[in-house]
């Protein structure tokens, strides 16, 4: 029996989702109040200590101690969930259309608020509804509820939501099919993701020998009295980066000004570029750009094409080289290389060792910064400027044989989650029959 999720069954079939899947004639099509209800129970008396949070479409417990993000005074708000109640992160909907809004919670803890809590109450398979549900997430289906993209939503814009109900016999048989089949992909994905760590750290590494020990293996080295740092060779110098660049900031126009708002043409990196960052050595664009008299109405300048960037909040660390001339916001430090300061090299030395250094200058609760004091003491080991350029065109090219094999792993790793969320898709709508798949071993 074929479980593609390309093959329709051979059997009649009715009506659709609200994506416009059908699904078989003899399953049932029923409200989602009908089959599921919203659970509001307070954590009054904070009875409950289990801090839960949904992150990437799993419920997990949350690390109060270390402080990561905001935590209320009190707990007695969150609310209580239990095992097999759905939770819907339904907020944020106009500028968040990524992320996986729909988590089934394994265990008793509390959560906040701000989350839908459903539980099922009529017969329906708590998984099986699970799975339904993520399939709708996984469709954009919650985007376009309550008439258009709203901000949130809550349990009245859903409890008209229609859902497939198949026999409670076939629900079984869908759950025990997508739970051994997600199971094997969520696997092949998990060892992807740690191939891509280990593509990553090898990457750091090749770094940080080539800008801290250069290309000779068999140089003599010196201690640089620098911590992060460790020796060098005996024939580098460590300099203070102030001394080697000029070091330069920006700003960001008043958004209240409309005027600084028109006619914009000057490309300005912000925090909406770390992504570009990451994935970019030289950008030749930005996210957002400021207008002429925006720029000269702040302290933002424009820097010239070779300039370094760093993000030094948020996002701490991520770095670039200017292509063409660009400001800056004040959520980033640039520097233009002096003379004896290859600016490629800069780049590899920011982006490589210095990365564990940046971590341990970071601070703030809840955005993590380095603060300009800080960032004017930071000092680099300063090769010849012609061995500089060698160790740049080294990095180039033995990071680019790296990138290529990350990207391969990207891609496989997208076609599998492509391919799991087909599969879900699939199954909750009745296209593939897995009633005989779902007992095979």
């Amino acid at each position: 029996m074929t479980t593609s999720v390309e093959a329709d069954r051979n059997i009649p079939q009715r009506g659709g989702t609200p994506w416009g899947k059908p699904f078989p004639a003899h399953w049932g099509a029923v409200p989602l109040f009908s089959e599921l209800r919203e659970r509001q129970i307070k954590n009054k008396g904070n009875v409950e200590g289990n801090v839960l949070s949904l992150s990437y479409g799993r419920i997990v417990r949350r690390d109060v101690e270390s402080n990561h993000g905001l935590l209320p005074d009190s707990f007695e708000t969150y609310q209580i969930v239990e095992p097999g109640n759905i939770v819907l992160r339904l907020t944020d909907l106009q500028n968040d259309q990524r992320s996986l809004r729909v988590a089934l919670a394994g265990e008793r803890g509390i959560i906040t608020s701000a989350y839908l809590c459903l539980e099922g109450y009529n017969g329906i398979e708590h998984r099986y509804s699970f799975y339904l549900l993520h399939s709708y997430d996984l469709n954009k289906v919650f985007y376009s509820l309550g008439g258009g993209v709203r901000q949130s939503l809550k349990f009245d814009e859903l409890r008209w939501l229609t859902l497939p109900l198949p026999p409670l016999s076939e629900q079984q048989a869908i759950v025990a099919f997508l739970d051994r089949e997600t199971a094997h992909l969520d696997g092949l994905i998990e060892r992807k993701n740690r191939l891509l760590e280990l593509l990553e750290e090898q990457r750091r590494a090749v770094i940080s020998q080539a800008v801290t020990r250069g290309l000779n293996p068999d140089a003599p080295l010196k201690d640089s009295g620098v911590p992060w740092l460790g020796q060098v060779p005996q024939h580098w110098e460590v300099r203070p980066l102030k001394f080697e660049a000029q070091m330069e900031s920006g700003h960001t126009p008043s958004r209240t000004v409309e005027e600084y708002w028109v006619n914009c043409d000057i490309p300005w990196v912000s925090l909406f570029d770390t992504a570009h960052l990451k994935q970019h050595k030289v950008i030749y664009e930005t996210k957002n750009m400021i207008s002429q008299l925006g720029m000269n109405n702040s302290s933002a300048r424009l820097l010239p094409a070779g300039s370094v960037v760093l993000s030094r909040d948020a996002t701490v660390g991520r770095v670039g080289i200017m292509g063409i001339a660009m400001a800056t916001s004040q959520h980033f430090v640039a520097w233009v290389c002096g003379k004896r300061l290859f600016n490629e090299y800069l780049y590899w030395t920011l982006t490589g060792p210095m990365q564990e250094h940046f971590q341990s200058l970071t601070n703030g609760a809840t955005i993590s910064t380095i603060g300009m004091p800080e960032i004017r003491q930071f000092a680099i080991p300063l090769p010849p400027l012609a061995e500089q350029e060698a160790i740049s065109e080294h990095l180039d090219m033995q990071t680019g044989k790296l990138d290529v094999l990350r990207q391969k792993l990207e891609q496989s790793i997208a076609h599998l989650r492509e391919y799991r969320a087909a599969l879900i898709t699939s199954a909750v709508t009745g296209q593939i029959d897995v009633r005989e798949e779902a007992t095979q071993s």
